[in-house]
């Protein structure tokens, strides 16, 4: 576990049903799965080959996106296949809104 429950490596995560994916898993691609919660804060679990080496920088991005749209409880799985950063937060960005779409 890193910082504020992040699992970083394994299939650890379990969702209820009400979650929301985004990307695929083709190469250079990233698959965002969020499910947003009323308590528990933020967790989050990352499955990644470069995870020694991106780890921190996926779990940053993803921590800043989720930030920026005032989501503070919420359980986020990713799995990248090689994505850019700016793929990642893309892919969380609009499992975010489909989230919140489906509040509404």
């Amino acid at each position: 576990m890193n910082q504020d429950n992040t699992i970083k490596g394994g299939v650890n995560m379990v969702f209820r049903g009400h979650e929301f994916v985004a990307g695929t898993n083709n190469k250079g691609d990233a698959s965002v799965t969020l499910e947003i919660m009323k308590s528990g804060g933020i967790k989050i679990e990352i499955i990644s080959k470069a995870l020694t080496k991106y780890g921190q920088s996926i779990e940053n991005s993803i921590r800043e996106i989720l930030s920026k749209a005032n989501v503070e409880h919420a359980r986020i799985a990713v799995e990248d296949y090689g994505a850019l950063d700016f793929v990642i937060r893309a892919r969380t960005e609009t499992a975010i809104q489909r989230a919140l779409a489906e509040k509404e």
